[in-house]
Protein backbone atom coordinates (compact mmCIF):
# COMPACT_ATOMS: atom_id res chain seq x y z
CA UNK A 1 0.00 0.00 0.00
CA UNK A 2 1.73 3.07 -1.23
CA UNK A 3 0.79 6.39 0.23
CA UNK A 4 0.76 9.09 -2.41
CA UNK A 5 2.81 11.72 -0.45
CA UNK A 6 5.74 9.53 0.70
CA UNK A 7 8.57 8.70 -1.69
CA UNK A 8 12.15 7.49 -1.26
CA UNK A 9 13.66 10.50 -3.01
CA UNK A 10 16.16 12.90 -1.41
CA UNK A 11 16.44 16.53 -2.26
CA UNK A 12 19.81 17.04 -4.05
CA UNK A 13 20.04 20.64 -2.81
CA UNK A 14 19.87 19.46 0.81
CA UNK A 15 22.66 16.92 0.30
CA UNK A 16 24.80 19.49 -1.53
CA UNK A 17 24.30 22.05 1.22
CA UNK A 18 25.18 19.50 3.90
CA UNK A 19 28.36 18.48 2.07
CA UNK A 20 29.36 22.11 1.60
CA UNK A 21 28.88 22.78 5.31
CA UNK A 22 30.98 19.75 6.24
CA UNK A 23 33.80 20.70 3.84
CA UNK A 24 33.64 24.36 4.92
CA UNK A 25 33.79 23.37 8.57
CA UNK A 26 36.80 21.12 7.98
CA UNK A 27 38.73 23.77 6.03
CA UNK A 28 37.76 26.43 8.56
CA UNK A 29 39.01 24.25 11.40
CA UNK A 30 42.36 23.59 9.69
CA UNK A 31 42.95 27.27 8.88
CA UNK A 32 41.35 28.63 12.05
CA UNK A 33 43.68 26.68 14.32
CA UNK A 34 46.77 28.10 12.63
CA UNK A 35 45.53 31.68 12.46
CA UNK A 36 44.31 31.64 16.07
CA UNK A 37 47.72 30.37 17.19
CA UNK A 38 49.35 33.08 15.05
CA UNK A 39 47.30 35.81 16.72
CA UNK A 40 47.98 34.53 20.24
CA UNK A 41 51.69 34.00 19.58
CA UNK A 42 51.93 37.50 18.09
CA UNK A 43 50.58 38.97 21.33
CA UNK A 44 52.99 36.87 23.43
CA UNK A 45 56.04 37.93 21.40
CA UNK A 46 54.95 41.57 21.81
CA UNK A 47 54.57 41.03 25.56
CA UNK A 48 57.97 39.34 25.90
CA UNK A 49 59.60 42.16 23.93
CA UNK A 50 58.08 44.70 26.32
CA UNK A 51 59.19 42.71 29.35
CA UNK A 52 62.73 42.47 28.00
CA UNK A 53 62.77 46.22 27.30
CA UNK A 54 61.56 47.02 30.83
CA UNK A 55 64.18 44.68 32.28
CA UNK A 56 67.14 46.94 31.48
CA UNK A 57 69.08 45.67 34.51
CA UNK A 58 68.82 42.08 33.28
CA UNK A 59 67.05 40.64 36.30
CA UNK A 60 64.30 38.65 34.57
CA UNK A 61 66.14 38.02 31.28
CA UNK A 62 69.88 38.11 32.05
CA UNK A 63 70.89 36.74 28.64
CA UNK A 64 69.71 36.30 25.08
CA UNK A 65 69.10 32.62 25.81
CA UNK A 66 66.61 33.47 28.55
CA UNK A 67 64.61 35.65 26.14
CA UNK A 68 64.72 32.91 23.49
CA UNK A 69 63.62 30.34 26.07
CA UNK A 70 60.64 32.53 27.00
CA UNK A 71 59.64 32.73 23.32
CA UNK A 72 60.09 28.97 22.86
CA UNK A 73 58.02 28.24 25.97
CA UNK A 74 55.11 30.27 24.60
CA UNK A 75 55.53 28.63 21.19
CA UNK A 76 55.30 25.17 22.72
CA UNK A 77 52.17 26.11 24.67
CA UNK A 78 50.48 27.17 21.42
CA UNK A 79 51.90 24.29 19.30
CA UNK A 80 53.86 26.74 17.16
CA UNK A 81 56.58 24.76 15.39
CA UNK A 82 59.67 26.96 15.55
CA UNK A 83 63.32 26.39 16.43
CA UNK A 84 65.93 28.59 18.06
CA UNK A 85 67.22 29.40 14.56
CA UNK A 86 63.90 31.15 13.84
CA UNK A 87 64.44 33.64 16.68
CA UNK A 88 66.61 36.76 16.38
CA UNK A 89 67.11 38.97 19.43
CA UNK A 90 68.77 42.38 19.43
CA UNK A 91 69.44 44.04 22.78
CA UNK A 92 70.86 47.50 22.34
CA UNK A 93 71.27 50.29 24.83
CA UNK A 94 68.09 52.06 23.70
CA UNK A 95 65.84 49.25 22.49
CA UNK A 96 65.08 45.54 22.38
CA UNK A 97 64.00 43.86 19.15
CA UNK A 98 62.71 40.31 18.73
CA UNK A 99 62.18 38.81 15.30
CA UNK A 100 60.55 35.41 14.97
CA UNK A 101 59.56 33.61 11.78
CA UNK A 102 57.08 30.76 11.66
CA UNK A 103 56.27 28.88 8.52
CA UNK A 104 54.63 25.62 7.67
CA UNK A 105 51.98 23.92 5.59
CA UNK A 106 48.26 23.36 5.99
CA UNK A 107 47.44 20.14 4.18
CA UNK A 108 43.89 19.47 3.11
CA UNK A 109 42.84 16.95 0.44
CA UNK A 110 43.86 18.12 -3.04
CA UNK A 111 45.55 21.28 -1.74
CA UNK A 112 48.52 22.36 0.36
CA UNK A 113 48.71 25.92 1.64
CA UNK A 114 52.13 27.27 2.70
CA UNK A 115 51.98 29.95 5.37
CA UNK A 116 54.69 32.33 6.55
CA UNK A 117 54.26 34.56 9.59
CA UNK A 118 56.96 37.10 10.51
CA UNK A 119 56.82 38.60 13.99
CA UNK A 120 59.01 41.68 14.40
CA UNK A 121 58.76 43.89 17.46
CA UNK A 122 61.02 46.69 18.61
CA UNK A 123 60.40 48.29 21.99
CA UNK A 124 62.32 51.19 23.47
CA UNK A 125 63.90 50.67 26.83
CA UNK A 126 62.38 52.45 29.79
CA UNK A 127 64.83 53.80 32.33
Amino acid sequence: MNKPGIRGKVNIGCITLTLLLIVGGYVGFKFGRVYLAQYMFDRKVFEITGDAADDWKGVVFPSYTDVANAVMEEAQKLSVDITYDDILIEREEKYVRIKVTWEGDIVIPFYTYHYYFPFDYKRDRVY
